[in-house]
């Protein structure tokens, strides 16, 4: 008979000994972020699961809950970003990580419904592509940390329509991209664009992240916004919305998004002459605002 001890026998005995062995096997993680971000987890989903006495039942609804909401992820929606988003994971994150010079604009959460290569258009054309609401005139001008004109600026702009859906929540495979742009700026930094006038939705309510929501918070409704991704030569990508300040749920973004910096005034125009130059038969929105990009290196 051997004299060495059969430890496998043993090891897992203790909730300690099963953590301990788990974190002597990931040590050994080569690459050293990867390192210290895998111990940190386990150690703390490890604490979370002794703290609240996980049981097996939980586990094995997590574990089916987390694989249906895989199967509501495709292109233009990723249902786990919206998690992220909803348990303020995404806020913080950004806030953490995205040091701030005074007067830039803010950054905020990028959204589950980014595409890239979206479709390009020249500056003053309307992006709506046949969506539905009222038309909406976004202008300004993109600007570095000193006051100066962003040339080459790639602006990625999505939104959703009066419907409060996304054209990627709207068949967009049959019926192509809509509210949805890539423009690049001049000289000048200087953005323009006709669309339509977003509104507030609730985040998707076909999938996992609402049932989520409804069973804990009971908030689901964003505020009216467009989003923004800003990218140029020398100056570090932004990623933001522009709020309405007439939405009702700007107190209860339902994934903790608003910034008052990011508030702008939708402004209400009769029918005339439209910013631009052209001629409205109907009312429309305007909307001044300016982006003030951080340094690379800031």
């Amino acid at each position: 008979m051997s004299d060495t001890p059969n430890t496998t026998e043993h090891r897992y005995d203790a909730l300690h000994l099963i953590t301990d062995e788990v974190l002597a096997r990931y040590a050994n993680t080569p690459d050293p972020r990867l390192r210290e971000l895998m111990l940190s987890l386990i150690k703390h989903i490890h604490s979370f699961a002794k703290e609240v006495k996980l049981t097996s039942e939980e586990w094995a609804f997590a574990m089916n809950f987390l694989e249906q909401t895989g199967q509501w992820c495709s292109p233009g929606r990723n249902e786990f970003m919206i998690f992220s988003d909803a348990l303020g994971l995404s806020m913080l994150t950004v806030t953490q990580d995205y040091p701030r010079s005074q007067h830039a604009t803010e950054p905020t959460l990028v959204g589950p419904f980014l595409l890239e290569n979206a479709p390009e258009f020249a500056m003053g054309e309307d992006i709506s592509a046949g969506a539905a609401g009222t038309p909406m005139y976004a202008q300004g001008q993109i600007l570095d940390m000193h006051g100066q004109p962003v040339a080459h600026a790639v602006i990625d702009v999505w939104h959703s329509d009066d419907r409060g859906l996304y054209d990627v929540q709207d068949g967009i495979e049959e019926k192509g991209p809509w509210a949805r742009a890539q423009l690049t700026t001049g000289a000048d930094g200087r953005y323009s664009f006709w669309s339509v006038l977003p509104v507030d939705y609730p985040v998707p309510q076909d999938g996992t992240a609402i049932q989520m929501l409804q069973a804990t918070t009971g908030r689901s409704w964003r505020p009216a916004h467009l989003h923004f991704r800003i990218q140029a030569p020398g100056q570090r990508p932004l990623i933001t919305h522009i709020f309405d300040r007439n939405s009702k749920n700007l107190d209860s973004d339902a994934v903790f998004g608003v910034r008052p910096s990011l508030i702008a005034d939708f402004k209400p125009q009769t029918p005339g002459q439209a910013p631009d130059g052209k001629r409205m038969d109907r009312d429309f929105f305007t909307l001044d605002y300016n982006f003030i990009m951080t340094d690379a290196l800031a």
